[in-house]
């Protein structure tokens, strides 16, 4: 199997969005170390302030589950659970053109 892609929503609490998003910057400081981690992309959606997608890239399955089981992931799991935010998870496999 190929590359694995993850798309992660995160919506901020109303007046939470600067410590949202900085607990998704931390966690894309950490990953940018990670092996096998391709792209961490933080995007906020344009008519949504405070709402984040997050569009991630590795390698394969094996760099996600070393992601996953990060110790920045766990920090940033804690800080998830202090802001309130559930992320909606979609987990993808990119298409090469033909």
């Amino acid at each position: 199997m190929g590359a694995t892609g993850v798309l992660a929503t995160l919506v901020s609490p109303e007046g939470r969005r600067a410590e949202t998003l900085a607990a998704i910057q931390a966690l894309q400081s950490a990953t940018a170390d990670e092996p096998g981690t391709t792209l961490f992309s933080i995007n906020e959606h344009r008519d949504e302030p405070g709402t984040f997608s997050v569009f991630e890239r590795y390698e394969g399955d094996p760099a996600v589950e070393e992601h996953r089981n990060s110790p920045a992931m766990q920090a940033f799991r804690e800080a998830l659970v202090a802001l309130g935010i559930r992320p909606t998870l979609t987990f993808t496999q990119p298409i090469d053109p033909t």
